[in-house]
Formats: structure tokens, sequence, C-alpha cells
């Protein structure tokens, strides 16, 4: 979550053999917490896999026979309510949404918005790209893996009756950041 990230797996891949995909297999028991309310979560076509796909433009060649890449699970894109169940304990589907992305290849925004009340969500547009983040506490927000070009960040101003706003313009370039003053939204 905006951008902190924790390191996976390492290994090698013989020089011979190509990676094309990663699966990552869950458990049986998974669930979802909501409030204070855990429900099942139940995962598409009950293989409890996920799969994404590698190609040359999302990972980074490190030597011949080693590689990096990162994985951006998009929570909010891949954990559905399936309305099964009673009560408040009706369940949650997994269809994932997993991007693969190239640090190197890729690039970043980061800000703050504030005051805290307004519970601000803020949204990375470019043409028909999308990426979401929910600042911590103190109202930062990190995007991460952004494609290079120009954004719009929208913040949705959620709670307080505090307005919207909208910067465009955002330039974003592979392997740098992109900082945004703090925006400060108003009632």
């Amino acid at each position: 979550r905006n951008g902190v990230d924790t390191l996976f797996a390492t290994g090698t891949i013989p020089a011979n053999r190509k990676l094309q995909k990663i699966r990552l297999t869950l458990g049986n028991n998974n669930s979802v917490v909501q409030g204070n309310v855990t429900s099942p979560l139940k995962v598409k076509d009950n293989n409890n896999q996920v799969e994404a796909k590698l190609d040359g433009s999302n990972v980074d060649m490190i030597a011949p026979d080693q590689f990096a890449f990162s994985l951006d699970f998009d929570a909010g894109k891949s954990i559905k309510s399936n309305n099964s169940g009673s009560g408040n304990n009706h369940g949650f589907e997994l269809r994932s949404n997993i991007r693969i992305f190239s640090k190197q290849k890729s690039g970043r925004i980061e800000g703050r918005v504030s005051p805290a009340e307004a519970q601000a969500i803020v949204m990375a547009i470019s043409n028909t790209d999308t990426a979401t983040a929910k600042p911590e506490r103190e109202g930062e927000f990190k995007f991460v893996g952004l494609k290079a070009g120009s954004y719009k960040l929208v913040f949705d101003a959620t709670a307080g009756g505090y307005q919207d706003s909208t910067i465009n313009n955002i330039v974003v370039r592979n392997s740098e950041d992109t900082h945004v003053p703090t925006v400060v939204l108003h009632k």
C-alpha cells in the first residue's frame, strides 16, 4: 500500500528457459474482514490459484539468469461480494487483479492530501488506465508501477462535506519519483 513493498521470493532461471507467468497458490481458509465482520473469501474457480503473465516490458533483467519484477495486487478491484450466505456473513469472491511491472520501466507519483477528515481517495488517470490509492493516516499516498506519460490526479473527498479536487498534467518518467505538493481540500 502506498509504495511499501516486500520481497516475496528470490531465485534463478536457467538461461535457456523463459519465464512467462507466475502462479500463486493460496490456502483454503481465506477471509475478508470488513469493519469487525469476518466473511469467507472464495477463490475464483475453486482452484485457489491466481496467475499473472510476464513479458519483456514488465521484467528487469539483472543478469542472464536473474530477473526482477514487482506485483501490484489491487484488492479493491479483486475482491467482490458474491451475495451468498446469510446475514452479515455473506461471503466474497477473489477474482485477482494483479499487475506486474518493472521498476526500471515505470514511474511513481507521491504526495500528500489533507485534511484527514476528508477521507480522500486518490486516483491517477492516464487515458484508460486508472490507479487508486488510499492515503495513510497523515495523508501520504504513492502510486508505483505507472507507465511513463501524463496523468490527472483526482482527489475524491468521501466525508466531511469536503470538495473534490483535480490536478492535471502530472508527468511520469520511467525510474523516477514525481513529487506532488500537498493538496488541501476545502469545504
